[in-house]
């Protein structure tokens, strides 16, 4: 599947320490002309038809998508179903903006379905996180009175570690059925409260343990992608979330003004591999794209990753985070002493049929089981970003 973020505007009026966006552009209320946006459809129409895969998800994303006009994405869906035919879309959203009038929007193009980041330490109205918590979660209960799911997607800080249990608790007194964990990525850059590698993987652990006792002792823990993967990759060899991608192949970023990456977290911050305007082989035979996809595929692996046990359905992670100690980092991309973990959780009968009905309960909603895991429709989870 080709996953495009689509972002018609860079702009938002919501402050994240984690945002991958600079100041500057988060200011800017440039918003995507509709002939840029077909410049980009007959681009994806190409690249589906040249690379044989089998369909297009377009990811609305920013900046903040619903400070663009509903009327903007009716003309925009229009163009993509002339030229786009059968893709599908949704949308990564800080949900503040989010009004009775996106609600047709988000039931008739979105599936019915938003992705929508929510913090615990880096987001405060008046200072306070608590205010943030309650103005987020009136956007969530008027979507959730209109059927709307909303998926929400947590990027954990340093002031997060150890708190892992009472962030699932959070979610479940919410009655939020899943919840996704994005990593906190600093490409080109440097952020005081960016956990390490080590203590994402630590964050991870903290994560993983109290979903598997809430399992055990409630009968149901929130679904999130980062341990659904972790669990079919150590139990099955199947990669998800974080693990075994092949992002830098699939994914396309639009920025408002047609200019093309691979990637979100970097787009903003690289020269464009081309324009939307130029087509899909410029996009295609770019020398940064493909130094990007290499990277991925052979120089992203070091000498540590060899020895793995899990480095046949790891790959190595994420691409753009340092591997390990020859990229400076305290910990591989891979998380291994997360990995470790979960595979020693699950190495008798009784952490094996644990963690097995925590995967079951994926059966329940399709929606949900989408939404955490990857290659489905996206929500950024998987890849690296935020609304």
């Amino acid at each position: 599947m080709i996953t495009a973020y689509v972002k018609p505007t860079n702009f938002c009026n919501v402050g994240c320490s984690h945002c991958y966006l600079p100041e500057a552009a988060r200011a800017s209320r440039f918003r995507m002309p509709i002939a840029t946006l077909a410049a980009a459809a007959r681009l994806l129409a190409e690249m589906r038809a040249k690379t044989r895969r089998a369909h297009v998800h377009v990811l609305w994303h920013g900046g903040e998508p619903l400070t663009v006009p509903v009327s903007w994405y009716a003309e925009a869906g229009a163009v993509l179903d002339e030229i786009l035919p059968g893709h599908s879309q949704s949308v990564q959203t800080s949900l503040i903006p989010l009004r009775d009038e996106h609600i047709p929007l988000v039931l008739g193009r979105f599936g019915g379905h938003v992705g929508s980041s929510v913090d615990f330490s880096q987001r405060r109205i008046g200072g306070s996180v608590e205010a943030y918590h309650d103005l987020w979660m009136a956007k969530v209960e008027a979507a959730r009175r209109h059927g709307v799911l909303v998926t929400p997607g947590v990027v954990p800080t340093v002031g997060d570690l150890g708190r892992e249990g009472r962030i699932v608790d959070w979610f479940m007194e919410r009655g939020f059925a899943h919840f996704n964990v994005d990593r906190y990525n600093a490409y080109a850059a440097a952020f005081p409260d960016r956990p390490s590698n080590r203590q994402h993987a630590l964050f991870l652990i903290g994560l993983f343990d109290a979903m598997m006792e809430r399992l055990r002792t409630r009968g149901w823990a929130p679904l999130c992608g980062a341990v659904q993967g972790a669990i079919t990759g150590v139990l099955f060899q199947r990669g998800g979330d974080r693990w075994g991608g092949s992002c830098m192949s699939d994914f396309v970023v639009v920025e408002p003004d047609g200019a093309l990456n691979n990637c979100a977290d970097k787009s903003t911050v690289e020269e464009p591999f081309a324009n939307a305007a130029d087509g899909y082989d410029a996009f295609a035979r770019s020398k940064f794209r493909r130094k990007w996809i290499r990277h991925q595929n052979v120089a992203h692996k070091m000498e540590h990753c060899q020895a793995c046990p899990f480095q046949a359905w790891c790959r190595s992670g994420c691409p753009i985070t340092p591997n390990g100690a020859p990229e400076g980092e305290d910990e591989c991309s891979g998380y291994r002493t997360f990995l470790a973990h979960v595979a020693k959780a699950a190495s008798d009968a009784a952490g094996r049929g644990l963690a097995l009905s925590y995967l079951d309960q994926a059966r329940r909603d399709p929606r949900v089981a989408a939404a955490t895991a990857y290659g489905g429709p996206p929500t950024a989870s998987a890849t690296t970003c935020e609304g």
